[in-house]
């Protein structure tokens, strides 16, 4: 039995005391739900304390990281190597990324401070505070962070600087050495072998200007434009390196003009030689192409043709005295060769006398190639009379054929016509005229269908005669006619055709007689 049930039965039985009692029980009652109040309020602040703490361990864990990194961004180890500050900016780059998830961490943590502080915490003050400093915290590092990174920057683009320096000295060093040299050629082949090897040379130092030299010279021009802290190390560096390639261009410019000037003087001596040398190989290659087209077979398929090949040889013809010319010119040349009473040309395996005997070959082949145009004239004249010929049978030919087609034609159309309208009108126009003259009776048309048979037949001779000239030209090698577009095989298909067609009048009309 509970207190306020001893209470209340005492109160009920005794009259004794009964005020006491109730006056005593009231104070209880009061007390305890005093104590209850109390203790709702401890358990409130406890929780709020417990909150409050799991919020201070969150904030000391971001603040022990960033007074971590806050070591690793002071550093003042920049690197000394490209290698080094590669790995260095890698390592920046890794930390940037890692503090990217730390900053959202921070933002949750003082979102979480917000609110505990919505909520009333009695730590209220303490919150704000570690707030303040956490962000305050978070601004140093990333402003500490941001200048190690301008630094790191700075320093790689200044041993960069340095390395592609480095690379072009070693470049301008080893093309310094090859200019240490006396040798200036003994004759005019080698001196034209180095003044090759000098031009490659010289086209390697143009390349590297435009590229090396270009490119160290932009590069070194944005760092002094950025105020680079090794403004001067860099400008002193630049102006050394360009002392050294301007010494190295001066240099490459004297041995050039000392190689032209030892080509020069050895080209007196072979001038003759080489100039002989050069004609002789013109001359030689133009009589092989002359050669080659005199000596092309003379095959043509029409006069336009052969017409256009004897015009082309007699432009040829007139063409050679420009080679006559040339031809004297060698002439000279080696006369004036021989007045040195020198060795063999040692530019060409040509001699005068072979060349010589190559122009009395040339005349030989002209006269060949005119004899040749000549018989393919004659064999052309007579071909084009054979297509005329061809072409003359044959269109007549095809003009009978398509007006004996018509005759019969018209001769069916018409019966078609008179048998409709008897049948239709009843009307007999036997006695009637018609357009087609023997369109009289069925054996009036027979006989002249069987004539008209026989005239087909009776024309299997012209046919024969078309063929045999097709037969011709065939054999002439003749494969296409400008006088007509008909062939042996056409006709001979439209002659078959209307041969079947005057049978199948004429075997059509002997039907309709003895259906009668």
């Amino acid at each position: 039995m509970s207190v306020l049930d001893t209470g209340k039965k005492l109160s009920d039985d005794n009259t004794i005391g009964k005020e006491e009692i109730q006056q005593r029980l009231a104070q209880f009652v009061e007390h305890w739900q005093e104590l209850k109040q109390l203790a709702a309020a401890r358990g409130q602040r406890l929780e709020e304390s417990l909150e409050y703490q799991q919020f201070v361990a969150n904030v000391e864990e971001e603040e022990a990281w960033i007074n971590e990194k806050m070591t690793l961004v002071a550093s003042e180890d920049y690197g000394d190597t490209l290698a080094a500050i590669q790995g260095l900016l890698k390592k920046h780059e890794a930390f940037e990324t890692d503090f990217t998830v730390h900053k959202d961490r921070v933002n949750d943590v003082c979102a979480n401070g917000e609110d505990l502080i919505k909520k009333n915490n009695h730590h209220e003050e303490n919150i704000t505070a570690k707030m303040k400093n956490l962000r305050g915290k978070v601004s140093d590092l990333e402003k500490a962070a941001a200048q190690r990174k301008a630094k790191l920057d700075e320093n790689s683009a200044f041993l960069q600087f340095n390395w592609k320096a480095d690379v072009v000295e070693s470049w301008i060093g080893e093309k310094e050495n090859s200019l240490k040299t006396d040798d200036y050629g003994r004759d005019l082949s080698s001196v034209q072998t180095l003044l090759t090897k000098q031009e490659t040379f010289d086209a390697g130092l143009q390349a590297f200007q435009q590229e090396g030299i270009a490119n160290i010279t932009a590069l070194k021009d944005q760092l002094l434009a950025a105020k680079h802290v090794q403004s001067k190390a860099i400008e002193a560096r630049h102006a050394s390196l360009m002392k050294r390639w301007n010494q190295l261009l001066a240099n490459s410019a004297a041995r050039k003009k000392k190689l032209l000037e030892a080509q020069e003087h050895f080209r007196k001596v072979e001038d003759l030689f080489l100039t002989f040398a050069k004609k002789a190989s013109a001359f030689n290659s133009w009589f092989e192409n002359a050669e080659e087209d005199l000596t092309d077979p003379v095959r043509c398929n029409s006069l336009e043709e052969i017409k256009a090949l004897r015009e082309a040889h007699d432009a040829f013809r007139s063409s050679l005295s420009s080679a006559q010319a040339d031809f004297n010119q060698l002439a000279e040349l080696d006369r004036q060769i021989k007045s040195f009473q020198v060795a063999s040309n040692p530019y060409t395996w040509f001699t005068m006398e072979a060349l010589e005997e190559t122009w009395r070959n040339l005349q030989k082949i002209i006269k060949e190639r005119e004899l040749e145009l000549q018989k393919e004239q004659r064999r052309q004249e007579e071909n084009d009379k054979l297509r005329q010929e061809f072409a003359q049978h044959a269109n007549a030919f095809h003009q009978w054929i398509q007006e004996t087609r018509t005759y019969l034609l018209d001769g069916i159309a018409y019966r078609r016509v008179i048998r409709v309208y008897q049948y239709e009108v009843g009307d007999d126009l036997s006695g009637r005229s018609c357009m087609v003259e023997e369109s009289g009776t069925l054996e009036s048309q027979l006989e002249a269908t069987k004539r008209k048979h026989q005239e087909i037949r009776a024309m299997r001779s012209q046919l024969k005669k078309i063929e045999d000239l097709g037969a011709a030209m065939e054999e002439a090698l003749i494969l296409d006619n400008k006088y007509t577009e008909h062939s042996t095989v056409g006709l001979a298909q439209q002659w078959d055709q209307l041969d079947q067609l005057g049978m199948r009048m004429q075997h059509n009309l002997e039907q309709q007689i003895q259906a009668r």
